[in-house]
């Protein structure tokens, strides 16, 4: 502890004398960039480089005074007359405009970007002007304007990521390359020689070497290519030999797995290979020497200082190193999902296998009923014989034609009396015997119809289950879209603010984005809310709501924030009701849900009747489709099974409306589906529209009969859905909807809850009080929320 404390103490005064000198140092690093931009010169008489330092500086806050003293020391050094002309021009005209909007709103990029660029064309013409100037200097000077307007957005990149560089942890892919050129391009001014080798180049050789080992094979590609440009800009390579230097950042990041030895030889690997290709000799574009001192130089530097910058700075780069894990696991989850997919849609195949053939009450069936009468009754008869074997075809049609009668209807009990074969000694126990067959058999028939109808639901569900599974297995392989650009953006800009995320995981989907991001929480600061959160909405251009209103911590001290894109109509309801008189409960059932996918769902639902049973059938409809939609089905799916349910539930009739209204909250556009529902009205701004059905409800025939409509709503607009006892309670119009559009139409209110009391209020007044059946009235507004 004792030596600690000691330690402490000696670093003390280096450290107090590090941070006061800070200021100094990094003056001192700008000037002496300054002064080697201030010395290049590319195509003959171009500088571009060091006006666009010195705009850059002015955008991220640097002491331009000092890289502008930089620039024109530089300038005088090279013995260039119009160079340092235009430079000292240019330099002291951008410092008397720097000093005028310092702390405006006008010191951003673009403003200097143009103006510098403008004052260029000035500069340079003016001084062409005076020398006799030829097209083809004015064409010149117009290339190194444009220029100075590109070169200012990338050097502003570098410069503001080293001013706050102890601060960040996530450098992007636009920022690497932005130091990469701002670090290289400092070194074409510096033609300096040691022992007949250029120091530029061991150091642009270094710098692609360690980009190409701490990024990917995209960023060394990069690098080469930046340097290669650069280069050839400045006259020292062929321009046919910028590919090479690319070809060597690629094949370095390639053999980086293997160490930084390898990394070496896939740079010497490729500057052969492009030697032989470009010459097809032995002469090097890129000396040997040279590449073996900075790759000294490479090898010597601190494998933990290498790590370091990798696991923390690089970040952003390897995240998308693990994706290829990621696949996958998703490609076997995919594949699995299928193969239970498949069970499912064979075992649904297995259970509806003989329901299409199934015929009843056949002639076999008849036949079997008066087997079973002649063994009761006419088996013991002394005329048996002569009905039975004597008199066969004949007796047997008058059997069939008194079991046809029984199965009609038409059989009444003093028929009993009748003889329904001449020489009969027993009409009336025959008579009996039939009516108990057939009853048996009926009864048979109908429970088998209930038994034939719960396969046919059970399969159906099979093959919807596995539908479903097959689809989320589509979602897992095509509809899962990572946005990889949104989720850098927002890692870098997040870290340039000093907040540093663990992981942001950006999903595009149809309509919207998700983000979901883990990050240290930030002892109930609210930093999602105060910092986060507007951050995204600046990158992103769109409106971002926390889905969880409370901090969520996921694990340890971190926070997990889920993202999703804000609705762009909001929805309000309002909901006014009327149970049936002498009647303890309504039949009516409604449901409001929203789903995940931005979609509102309205569902009424009006049992057979009124009471609790019909409370129960439509409230059991309202359930299911509840618990479909949640579970992923389709409308159409949880209608279906609401229809094969209703058919099975009992021996009564049985069947309830279905009404539904889809709202997308993203796109505007409204579903309707009904299934023996009356009409819903759209109310807007000019008009009101009817949606008109012509079904019948759910729980009478097989297969369900669905109504679909498709509209859409703007910005204030009403939806209003009714049950019939609201159309019910007008006994004297004809045109009952007619009445119920007009009365919509009028009413003057931006309340969806005042406008369901109004019109129930006038239902009320046109049946004088009396309610005839149960009557619902679901109104929605929908307003442009973003």
């Amino acid at each position: 502890m004792v030596d600690l404390i000691a330690t402490e103490k000696k670093m003390m005064p280096k450290l107090k004398f590090v941070i006061q000198n800070s200021g100094l140092i990094i003056n001192l690093l700008t000037a002496l960039i300054g002064f080697s931009m201030g010395r290049i010169v590319i195509l003959d008489f171009l500088s571009p480089f060091s006006i666009s330092l010195l705009c850059s500086s002015m955008v991220s806050r640097l002491n331009p005074y000092v890289i502008g003293l930089g620039i024109i020391s530089g300038s005088f050094s090279i013995k260039n007359p119009e160079l340092l002309l235009k430079n000292m021009v240019l330099v002291i005209l951008m410092l008397l405009i720097y000093l005028m909007i310092n702390r405006t709103r006008m010191n951003n990029r673009v403003f200097i970007s143009v103006f510098a660029s403008l004052a260029n064309m000035a500069a340079g013409i003016f001084i062409f002007y005076l020398k006799d100037y030829y097209l083809y200097d004015m064409l010149m000077i117009i290339i190194e304007s444009v220029m100075i307007c590109a070169l200012i957005n990338i050097y502003d990149k570098a410069l503001v990521f080293f001013t706050s560089m102890k601060r960040r942890t996530k450098v992007s892919s636009e920022e690497v390359v932005s130091i990469l050129f701002l670090i290289i391009s400092s070194f074409l001014g510096a033609s300096l020689y040691v022992w007949d080798l250029s120091i530029k180049n061991i150091v642009s050789i270094t710098i692609i070497l360690l980009a190409s080992y701490m990024g990917s094979i995209g960023t060394g590609a990069a690098a080469g290519i930046v340097f290669g440009l650069l280069q050839a800009l400045s006259g020292d390579i062929y321009p046919s030999a910028i590919g090479v230097y690319g070809a060597c950042g690629i094949l370095s990041a390639a053999f980086k797995s293997y160490g930084r030895l390898m990394a070496v030889l896939g740079f010497i690997l490729g500057n052969s290979i492009m030697t032989f290709y470009i010459n097809g000799s032995t002469e090097v574009l890129i000396r040997f020497e040279e590449i073996l001192a900075a790759s000294i130089l490479f090898m010597l530097l601190p494998e933990k200082k290498i790590k370091k910058i990798i696991f923390n700075k690089w970040k952003v780069e390897t995240q998308s190193s693990s994706k290829g894990e990621l696949y996958r696991v998703r490609d076997y989850t995919v594949e699995r999902l299928q193969e239970i997919s498949d069970v499912f849609k064979e075992l649904a195949l297995s259970m509806s296998a003989g329901l299409a053939t199934k015929e009843y009450f056949s002639q076999l069936d008849a036949a079997e009923i008066m087997e079973k009468v002649v063994k009761d009754t006419c088996q013991s008869c002394g005329m048996y014989n002569s009905c039975w074997k004597k008199e066969f075809y004949n007796t047997y049609q008058k059997m069939f034609a008194a079991l046809s009668k029984i199965e009609s209807g038409d059989f009444r009990e003093e028929d009993k009396k009748q003889r329904i074969i001449n020489k009969c000694l027993f009409p009336e126990k025959v008579w009996d015997r039939l009516k108990y067959h057939y009853d048996i058999y009926r009864y048979t028939l109908a429970w088998k119809k209930k038994i034939d109808n719960s396969r046919y639901a059970l399969s159906h569900q099979m093959q919807e289950t596995g539908k479903l599974i097959g689809d989320l297995a589509n979602r897992f392989s095509v509809n899962m879209e990572f946005d990889s650009a949104l989720e850098e953006e927002i890692l870098v800009t997040m870290d340039k603010l000093g907040i540093h995320l663990d992981h942001v995981t950006a999903i595009r989907g149809k309509d919207s984005t998700e983000i979901d991001i883990r990050h240290k929480n930030c002892g109930g600061k609210r930093e999602c809310i105060s910092k986060i959160i507007p951050e995204i909405r600046r990158i992103t251009g769109k409106h971002f709501v926390k889905l969880d209103a409370s901090c969520s911590f996921s694990r340890g001290d971190g926070c997990l924030l889920k993202l999703r894109e804000a609705y762009k109509f909001s929805i309000v309801t309002g909901i006014a009701r009327k149970q049936k008189q002498a009647s303890s409960v309504s039949g009516d059932n409604y449901s409001l849900m929203e789903l995940k996918d931005g979609k509102f769902f309205m569902i009424l639902s009006d049992g057979m009747g009124s009471g609790p049973m019909a409370a129960m059938e439509s409230g059991m409809a309202v359930n299911l489709i509840e618990k479909f939609l949640a579970a992923g089905y389709d409308q159409n799916t949880a209608l279906e099974a609401v229809n094969s349910l209703l058919l099975i539930k009992s021996d009564n009739d049985n069947y309830a409306t279905v009404d539904m209204t889809i709202i997308n909250q993203y796109t505007g556009d409204v579903e309707f589906l009904k299934v023996g529902a009356v009409s819903t009205f759209i109310k807007y701004k000019d008009r009101v529209d009817v949606i008109r059905n012509s079904s019948l409800p759910a729980g009478i025939l097989d297969k369900i009969d669905v109504e679909f409509n498709r509209r859409k709503i703007r910005d204030g607009d009403f939806v209003v859905m009714i049950t019939d006892g609201v159309l019910e309670a007008n006994d004297k119009d004809l045109d009952k909807e007619k009445w119920l559009e007009e009365i919509i139409y009028d009413i003057d209110t931006r309340n969806p809850k005042k406008m369901a009391d109004i019109i129930m209020e006038k239902c009320l007044e046109k049946s004088k009080g009396q309610t005839p059946d149960d009557m619902t009235v679901l109104v929605a507004k929908i307003w442009k929320s973003a």
